[in-house]
């Protein structure tokens, strides 16, 4: 029972997966014509500004994704979904207004005061993209992957296209003789937004049919029980972009302020060699959620929970170590000017940050366990004690080794928080993981990859081979234990 279950989520996340992978990777495309086109601190102003705009993400939604899953478990989902998004409209809209009467401050923390207009740019950018994840959340709930998809994707490619329209066409035209109004070549990166900007707004206009359930109307008892249980997720969330978007703006203020663009361009680059890790994950998150809700009601959900683990941490172990023996092939794909290579630290923030975002996809896969039984708060602690080691890590490894020091803060912050997730999980609501096997199969994937890089040092013209032979190594040693044999029991 419980196999025909993970096989289940299993083709979910696949389908998500080649969705959102399809779409991240057509997004992706960018990141080498951004480098190609704009100097490397431009392209740390990009980064930070998204940082921000993470921030605020989580303000915006308040927790009442999260909400929405919980309470359409007991009521009817039209009216949670109706309730929510009438709660997010109306804070929407008075937190743009908001934002635009403080958008000098907002510039002024980003060092760059004469650019408000990208200010202005954002809080749109993440109002449209708010008032879209309810009605997207409501797609999963109702197990719409493939309409789901089709938004997502068809977000991606209008900001794709307006990208190589702003970036590429436009600019060739006016070289042509050509006068494009409205068009004004001095606004740089400032095209990369308004891209960001149409897209969302274009989301926003495809999920307008999800909007029908708001007819619904506004339950205040049922808001009161969703915002008492979105609070946390507030300040969990919050937790959350600072483990992952602190350090871009710990960087701008904490490094000199001549080298500090540059140095978060060339960090912001190689997070992105991450790409593979976190577009599982995030396809994972897309497809675990709703499922892990929904199987709560069933017979033996931890047994699931538990399976779900086993092969999530296989399959997170696997990327780890392909991503890395073949980091020589893909980086100089990505990553095409010489400028960042050179950088002392650039070889070392892959591997660091990759297995960074290891632990923050199994921290993920543990947390289920305070959002089902309502134990909010203790989520709550994991992810302020987090935070606050990401702001301490970074302000005292920053000064001392720079860019490096940011990633293994993100490292030794999600560690430790998966630790105690699980800690605290087993305390509250026992899942029975395989500690041995998860362990086994994340120290294998570290040791393959020490052992490919001491090897290849010697037989550096047969890299390709050797990262091939490394792969089948792990995949030979999976096969054996996962095999149904005897040797099943150590890995069941």
């Amino acid at each position: 029972m419980s196999n025909s279950i993970v096989r289940k989520l299993a083709g979910e996340t696949a389908v998500y997966g080649i969705t959102h992978t399809l779409g991240r990777l057509i997004n992706f495309l960018l990141v080498p014509f951004y480098i190609k086109l704009f100097t490397v601190a431009e392209y740390g102003v990009v980064n930070t500004y998204y940082s921000v705009a993470g921030f605020a993400m989580v303000v915006l939604m308040y927790g009442m994704e999260t909400a929405f899953f919980n309470f359409s478990r007991e009521e009817k989902p039209e009216k949670v979904f109706s309730t929510g998004q009438r709660s997010l409209l109306v804070t929407t809209l008075f937190i743009v207004l908001i934002g635009l009467l403080f958008q000098q401050q907002v510039a002024n923390f980003l060092e760059h005061p004469e650019q408000t207009v990208f200010v202005r740019i954002f809080i749109f950018i993440v109002a449209f993209e708010a008032l879209s994840n309810l009605p997207l959340a409501w797609l999963r709930l109702n197990k719409r992957p493939m309409r789901f998809g089709a938004v997502r994707i068809i977000n991606i490619l209008v900001n794709v296209g307006c990208n190589l329209l702003f970036l590429l066409v436009f600019p060739w035209l006016e070289s042509k003789g050509y006068s494009i109004p409205m068009y004004n070549p001095n606004f740089g990166i400032g095209y990369i937004f308004v891209s960001n900007l149409l897209a969302s707004i274009v989301m926003f206009l495809l999920l307008l049919p999800e909007w029908k359930g708001i007819t619904e109307g506004f339950d205040k008892e049922l808001w009161n029980k969703m915002w008492k249980y979105g609070r946390p997720l507030v300040i969990i969330g919050l937790a959350g972009i600072v483990n992952e978007m602190i350090d871009r703006i710990l960087l701008l203020k904490l490094l000199p302020r001549s080298i500090a663009d540059y140095e978060i361009g060339v960090y912001s680059a190689f997070y992105k060699l991450s790409m593979f890790m976190t577009i599982f994950v995030q396809s994972f998150r897309f497809a675990a959620e709703p499922f892990f809700f929904e199987q709560s009601k069933g017979e033996e959900p931890k047994k699931i929970y538990a399976k779900v683990m086993h092969y999530f941490v296989i399959a997170l172990s696997g990327i780890f170590l392909t991503t890395l023996v073949f980091l020589n092939q893909i980086g100089p794909l990505l990553i095409t000017k010489k400028e960042y290579w050179e950088h002392p630290s650039a070889l070392y923030l892959t591997p660091i940050l990759l297995m960074a975002n290891l632990f923050l996809g199994v921290m993920y896969n543990l947390n289920i366990w305070y959002k089902l039984n309502d134990k909010m708060y203790l989520g709550m602690r994991i992810s302020i004690a987090g935070a606050l080691g990401t702001i301490l890590l970074n302000v005292v490894l920053i000064p001392l080794i720079g860019i490096v020091g940011s990633a293994l803060a993100t490292l030794l912050v999600y560690f430790s928080m998966a630790v105690g997730s699980y800690l605290l999980g087993q305390k509250h609501y026992r899942v029975p993981y395989n500690l041995r096997i998860i362990i086994f199969y994340l120290v294998l994937s570290v040791v393959l990859y020490f052992i490919f890089m001491i090897v290849s040092r010697y037989l550096d013209s047969y890299e390709l081979l050797l990262g091939i032979f490394t792969l089948l190594i792990f995949g030979a040693i999976v096969y054996y234990i996962e095999r149904p044999t005897k040797n099943r029991k150590f890995a069941a």
